[in-house]
């Protein structure tokens, strides 16, 4: 999510000083106490914490059927989470850094050790706001700052992991914008750039003179796209898998690049519920409306592990901007966003099979209760996923054309999720809190759960003497208790095109002149 880090004034909300006014406010408010995590953790920072009671209080968050968090540990500062091979260690950025988290026990997640501020050799500066860090073959690559931060160091740095309890700072690499995301791959460091009007994909090859080696923008692809206002087609996110890279553009939409050759990313396909013709004429509040509801507002994308299927998260809100009313209406359809589904065995031709609905709120408006989509995983079989107050959830994707939820928490009143990812099949799902709304000075808490029982091999029978039958073992199902208690299916999932909607609340709002930037999950 984009969260407020600065305000410019803005002539074309000159006429609407109230409601511009109001919303800046009440955005710094809740973007402070967001971010303001302690510089300095103290040992009670980091011990573990009980698991909370199931006791929420919105009218639309609905007890969950037992599934429950099996440990918990406090994290200032957690943002993204990544977890390492073998499920023994994740990875969590905390604005000044990040932490290790030991995960061998899942029920007692602990954490390791913590690193920073991050401040590379040759510099007295200090990267801030690092909200993304990505992993690779036992290097870490940390990302930031999410926002404008003019003082600070701006750019990547990449720390050898393969010692999770001695973290080392190899090299870094200066950019000349905010990192807002990143993705991590084979040396090369695919970066969210922010430095000009074009919003480019930044590739750096991070090796051991990391240097620039590419930039590819959608005005590469079609510069009508120079039209549309800058504000609403701003990339905020890249996945990179198999030479492919897959780039969330806002309202324009989700790209797939060929980037076998990181020099030379070369444009595959594209899907967007926003043409350019619709966005190029929009001025003042429409476009301040735009970036902030749906249609659109492509904001995360991830694929299978077998690159079949890819999955784009939408984050939307109700921005009520230059309106009257307070909610949601058929002419103004602010709210939270969903999953969207794509098939992609033919990357070239994108189809769109289902959409993953978003949680119910009790509160669509601004700075009411966030229910739309987050980060999350695209595993073999189940999708992770995280929706801020909406909680966190596993979806079956093994039909993606009818994703069915089979696991649901929440606990609208005293979490907020940024990410769901998970960390051993069959055993564990990692869970990233970061805010408290009951408590904005909270510090985050990343929490365990009890992943979905996956099949284990059963013997057949031994063969009598004299049989024939030279049947070999197969894997019978494990009971599930939650499904067995529980088999009525949950609703939320519809297939075809239309996002969810809802709410997201937090103004992260822009328009001509107005750009909202920042501590973005």
């Amino acid at each position: 999510m984009y969260r407020r880090q600065y305000l410019r004034a803005a002539a074309v909300v000159a006429g609407t000083g109230g409601v511009a006014a109001v919303s800046a406010r009440d955005a710094a408010r809740r973007a402070d106490a967001s971010s303001g995590q302690p510089d300095t953790p103290t040992a009670t920072d980091t011990t573990a914490t009980g698991t909370p009671t199931a006791t929420p209080t919105e009218p639309a968050a609905t007890p969950t059927s037992g599934w429950e968090p099996m440990g918990a540990v406090t994290v200032p500062g957690a943002a993204e989470t990544v977890v390492a091979p073998g499920g023994e260690t994740a990875f969590v950025a905390t604005g000044d850094g990040f932490a290790v988290l030991d995960l061998s026990d899942p029920a007692d997640p602990t954490v390791r050790t913590r690193v920073g501020p991050v401040s590379p050799p040759g510099t007295d500066r200090v990267m801030p706001e690092i909200r993304d860090v990505k992993y690779d073959d036992g290097h870490l690559l940390v990302a930031g700052p999410a926002s404008y931060h003019p003082d600070g160091y701006r750019g990547v740095a990449r720390y050898d992991v393969r010692d999770p309890g001695a973290p080392a700072l190899v090299r870094a690499y200066e950019t000349t914008f905010a990192v807002h995301n990143c993705y991590f791959a084979d040396d090369v460091a695919y970066l969210t750039g922010r430095d000009d009007d074009r919003h480019p994909l930044v590739v750096v090859d991070i090796g051991p003179e990391p240097t620039e080696v590419a930039r590819w923008s959608v005005l590469d692809h079609d510069e009508d796209w120079a039209e549309v206002d800058h504000s609403v087609r701003r990339i905020h996110d890249v996945w990179v898998q198999d030479g492919y890279a897959y780039l969330a553009y806002w309202d324009a939409g989700t790209w797939i690049l060929d980037v076998s050759d990181p020099s030379d990313p070369r444009y595959v396909a594209n899907v967007t519920d926003r043409p350019i013709e619709e966005l190029a004429n929009d001025t003042g509040l429409k476009i301040f409306r735009e970036f902030s509801e749906p249609p659109g507002n492509d904001h995360y994308v991830a694929t299978s592990p077998d690159g079949t299927l890819m999955a784009v998260g939408q984050e939307s809100w109700n921005s009520n901007a230059g309106v009257d009313e307070t909610t949601p209406t058929g002419d103004d359809p602010g709210g939270p966003s969903g999953i969207e589904l794509y098939d992609i065995t033919d990357r070239t031709s994108p189809e769109r099979v289902a959409t993953i609905d978003p949680p119910p709120t009790a509160d669509p408006n601004f700075n009411g209760v966030m229910t739309t989509a987050h980060n999350f995983q695209v595993g073999e079989q189940y999708l992770y996923s995280s929706w801020y107050q909406g909680g966190v959830k596993v979806h079956d994707v093994s039909d993606p054309t009818e994703p069915e939820e089979v696991r649901h928490f929440r606990r609208s009143s005293t979490t907020s999720f940024w990410t769901a990812q998970l960390s051993a099949p069959g055993e564990a799902v990692v869970a990233t809190s970061y805010l408290n709304p009951q408590d904005l000075g909270a510090p985050g808490v990343v929490y365990t759960f009890p992943d979905i029982p996956r099949p284990t091999p059963t013997p057949s029978p031994t063969p009598t003497a004299g049989s024939t039958d030279a049947s070999t073992p197969t894997a019978a199902p494990t009971p599930d208790p939650i499904s067995a208690a529980d088999p009525s299916p949950t609703p939320g999932a519809t297939t075809g095109a239309g996002p969810g909607f809802g709410p997201l609340a937090a103004l992260a709002a822009l328009g001509v002149g107005t750009w909202l930037l920042g501590g973005d999950e």
